[in-house]
Parts: structure tokens; sequence; C-alpha cells
């Protein structure tokens, strides 16, 4: 098991108004430079091209012929290939798909869910309001944090 990480906290003086939390820009900018920029696409190439190859492999699985009949002399065709092997393909569209996940995973979250994952909310009577709190971004290092 994992320590958690501390996290820092944010004391809310009323349940709605506008905040300013220090540093917040700058621990951003650094969690965004550490991202892969281009993963959103990437990732999301990647998990639509194995979906589509898994849905081949396992169509073919499904709805394949019992036998395959092809000439010796020309070879199977690409369709032919897909009903000779539908496991394989789909466990490489399963894989490829598994890697867009990943990739995708590594693209940059928004300000809020930052604000959220990095600083613990307290609101007035001392209780930790985090996930109960309505966030809107105003830019710099200002927030404007509702509770719910």
């Amino acid at each position: 098991m994992q320590p958690e990480i501390e996290r820092l906290e944010i004391r809310l003086t009323a349940s709605a108004g506008d905040y300013h939390v220090s540093g917040f820009s700058e621990d951003y900018a650094d969690y965004v430079n550490g991202c892969d920029g281009n993963a959103i696409y990437s990732g999301g190439l990647m998990m639509v091209m194995g979906l589509v190859i898994a849905l081949l492999g396992f169509g073919a699985l499904v709805l394949g012929p019992e036998t395959i009949t092809y000439n010796r002399v020309t070879g199977p065709t690409w369709l032919q290939y897909l009903q000779m092997y539908p496991g394989p393909i789909f466990s490489v569209g399963g894989v490829l798909f598994a890697l867009g996940t990943h990739l995708y995973a590594r693209r940059a979250v928004s300000w809020e869910v930052f604000l959220l994952s990095c600083y613990k909310l307290i609101a007035p009577d001392g209780k930790d309001v985090t996930g109960e709190v309505e966030l809107r971004y105003l830019g710099g290092d200002n927030f404007t944090i509702t509770i719910k």
C-alpha cells in the first residue's frame, strides 16, 4: 500500500466565495510540462484502432465459417486470413486498446481537477468538503469555490 501524499489545505471562510490559492499556477504549469501534450490524440487514435481491430476479430470469431477454403496458388485473401486467425486478431486489438487508454491517461487534467487532487478543502466547521464543492477557475491563482 502506498503512503498517502500530504495535501495542502485551503480553509474556506464561507459556503461560497472567491479564493486566492498562492502558488497554484506555478504548480499547475510544472504539472502540464510533465504531461504528454499529444496524449489525447495519440491515445485516442490508438484506442479507436484497437477497438476496430478487436471488433473485427470478435466478429470473425462469432460469425465466421467453420471451414475456410482458398486457392493454393494465389493463397488466402485478407478476409480469409481474418477468418483463420480471429483469436490473435482480437488479442492484438485488445492490446492496442489498452495501450491507447494508458497513453490517454497521461493527458493533462483541468485546473479544477488538479486543485481537487492536490488540495484539501476545509469548511468553516472543520469538515473536509473536497468532494462536495463546485469550482470555477478565474485565472492565475484565483478560484470561485461553492460548497454544495
